[in-house]
């Protein structure tokens, strides 16, 4: 029997404002640079939900209201599986904040939903955000907890 897959559980959100998407720049010196939607791995023992909160906050400075997962994308060629929510900004500015930990992170950047740099990741989700349908209207997959009664 194949050993079991264990990759990487991150979390990210997609929020729209005046029909605009919130994008972060990664810029890694071993890589082109590229844009996606802010989030990151899940720690050790944190639900999905939790992370995809922290890391808006670690990452872009804002606190967020989840209200469903929009797609979740599983890419075993990088060793990651994301869960993308959607998300409402109900507190701070979003920039990229000194606290995120992540150097690599350079800038952050409303870009109108129809242009979306080419150079976003992933190109099914650049699609999925760039279509006719806004985000709001998107459906979402409630995220349920496991002990829930």
């Amino acid at each position: 029997m194949p050993p079991t897959r264990t990759p990487r559980l991150k979390a990210r959100v997609a929020i729209e404002r005046d029909g605009q998407i919130l994008c972060v720049l990664h810029a890694k010196p071993d890589q082109e640079p590229f844009w996606c939607l802010p989030g990151g791995n899940v720690d050790t023992a944190e639900s999905v939900t939790a992370a995809a909160c922290r890391e808006l906050l670690e990452e872009v400075g804002v606190t967020v209201e989840l209200d469903g997962a929009l797609l979740i994308l599983d890419g075993p060629t990088v060793d990651a599986v994301e869960v993308i929510f959607r998300g409402v900004i109900t507190d701070g500015t979003a920039e990229i904040s000194a606290a995120s930990g992540d150097a690599y992170l350079a800038e952050a950047r409303w870009f109108d939903r129809t242009e979306l740099p080419t150079s976003f990741r992933p190109a099914s989700l650049r699609t999925l955000l760039s279509g006719s349908t806004p985000l709001a209207e998107l459906p979402t997959i409630a995220v349920g907890d496991w002990f829930a009664h």
